[in-house]
């Protein structure tokens, strides 16, 4: 008797609980979030990339994989390439090579991605061994051989192995745009890596930086890449005048918890008031699992929301541009068919994470931020992996509208827009339907309310229909220049212009 009291008990909860979601649910399908968008401007978006590597950083060897992810008809857009610069000693250039890992291994496909426009970073992950404190490219030695950490022994060298790093990559049609100072400086590895701390980060650029050829090969040196954006160093970088003006832009990384955002957000903070780009340069969402099973990532659906999140998140606090980590493998954008073969890694095939990707690069690229405010939060905010996050945009005669959503219920968006509008192009990711593009009918007007599908990402994009825009819109506007230099319409600082139309002193200039 006990027992059955026990069954009918647990039964009629059950019955409470699944009511009670349901009245959830039908409420939440009913919830009407309200987004008021502002004419308010915040950064340019100067792109999205990812690194030309695959498993185990070997630099990619086909070019097709370059044409997928950077070429004119590509579903995912890309128009920045990271590569490693690897620690070559001076004057090895010209030996034969004997491993993949040396500068030549990313000829061919950093020729690739330029002939489609790519901006090309180089990062270095250790100089070359006879300039560090252990004789080794290895960031130091195990934890049994006592934690031997590489740092830089001969800092007068590190510009000139830049230099001899840009000579090469010129010499083989293969320049490159940046250069960054180092990667993950504030993070001891047993691989290839070097430790700086934010003072002596700041030493060597102060010291040294004069003796990188900026103006030779028309390149820009980016201030680092921590591993969580620690903001102290591009502080003590950005702060003292003489460091900050051999700092083009900053970077780093944001592999942690939500503080790495705000360190982001901070970052901002420091470099946006003296015209300065802020990349996010590498990032992996949602590894699990164990390296030897066949399932080590299959990423879930949920989990390609999440790194939807992590895109927007980063723009959202600042970042002008966002570098994914490998360009080919199971949790990254096109599948390189190794390790885990379930629920799609496909050697050379578009995954899903690609189509993800593809719906902020193919629309941003180019595109301004706008503020925003809602009635359930502000876009000023550092809050991370929320249930749903927004973020708008301008880019042309375009308001851009990205809502993520990871519940299980749908809601209806009303968003109030800054100028008359009487278009929209509406593309939604769901997991049974990616990149789901239509056209919907509207009225010419100032607000639009639609649905937005459960679990999905999905991009509104307004087109304005207002006289006013062709003298107020920011997009033609370069990011703001704080000296006589030049700038092409997207941002980027040209040390010797040719012909063209160019950004001086935040007017247009013909040559």
């Amino acid at each position: 008797m006990k027992s059955l009291t026990r069954t009918k008990r647990t039964l009629f909860c059950a019955c409470l609980s699944l009511c009670a979601m349901a009245q959830a649910l039908t409420s939440a399908a009913q919830t009407t979030v309200r987004l008021n968008v502002t004419a308010e401007t915040r950064q340019k978006i100067t792109g999205f990339g990812a690194a030309a590597m695959g498993y185990l950083m070997r630099p990619l060897d086909d070019t097709k994989l370059i044409d997928m992810a950077y070429g004119p008809e590509s579903k995912i857009g890309l128009n920045i390439l990271r590569m490693e610069m690897s620690p070559n000693l001076i004057g090895d250039v010209t030996t034969p090579w004997d491993t993949p890992y040396d500068w030549h291994g990313y000829l061919d496909v950093v020729r690739a991605a330029k002939a489609h426009g790519a901006i090309i970073l180089a990062s270095p992950w250790s100089p070359p061994a006879v300039y560090k404190t252990n004789n080794s490219a290895s960031g130091g030695n195990s934890e049994e051989q006592g934690y031997v950490h590489g740092k830089l022994s001969q800092p007068s060298k590190l510009f000139t192995w830049f230099n001899t790093f840009l000579t090469y990559m010129h010499n083989n049609d293969a320049d490159v745009d940046v250069v960054t100072l180092q990667n993950e400086p504030d993070w001891w590895v047993g691989y290839s890596g070097c430790e700086y701390t934010p003072q002596e980060l700041h030493d060597v650029v102060k010291d040294y930086a004069g003796r990188l050829t900026k103006e030779k090969f028309n390149v820009r040196l980016l201030g680092g890449e921590p591993l969580g954006f620690n903001p102290e160093y591009y502080r003590l970088l950005l702060e003292d005048p003489e460091t900050e003006k051999y700092i083009d832009l900053i970077g780093g990384h944001v592999y942690g918890n939500y503080q790495c955002k705000t360190n982001l957000n901070t970052a901002a903070g420091y470099a946006e008031p003296l015209g300065k780009e802020v990349w996010m340069t590498e990032h992996i969402v949602n590894p699990r699992g164990d390296e030897d099973t066949e399932n080590r990532y299959n990423p879930t659906w949920h989990e390609q929301l999440l790194f939807a999140e992590d895109v927007n998140e980063c723009l959202i606090n600042g970042a002008t541009a966002y570098v994914y980590w490998y360009l080919a493998s199971e949790f990254s954008f096109i599948g390189d068919g190794k390790v885990c073969t379930t629920p799609g890694n496909v050697k050379d095939e578009l995954l899903p994470r690609g189509i993800i990707m593809g719906q902020f690069a193919r629309n941003l690229k180019g595109a301004t931020q706008l503020k925003w405010t809602s009635n359930l939060s502000s876009s000023l905010t550092n809050n991370v992996n929320q249930n749903f996050e927004m973020s708008a945009f301008i880019k042309g005669d375009s308001l851009i509208v990205n809502v993520i959503d990871t519940l299980s219920r749908e809601f209806n968006l009303e968003v109030t827009l800054p100028y008359y509008v009487d278009k929209l192009h509406k593309i939604s990711s769901t997991e049974d339907a990616l990149y789901d593009e239509t056209d919907v009918e509207m009225e010419r007007g100032k607000t639009f309310t639609c649905l937005i599908p459960a679990r999905s990402f999905t991009t509104l994009i307004f087109h304005i229909d207002d006289e006013a825009l062709s003298i107020a819109a920011p997009r033609e506007t370069a990011r703001p220049v704080m000296d006589d230099a030049y700038y092409t319409l997207d941002g980027r600082r040209i040390v010797n212009p040719g012909k063209g139309v160019f950004i001086r002193n935040g007017k247009k200039i013909v040559r």
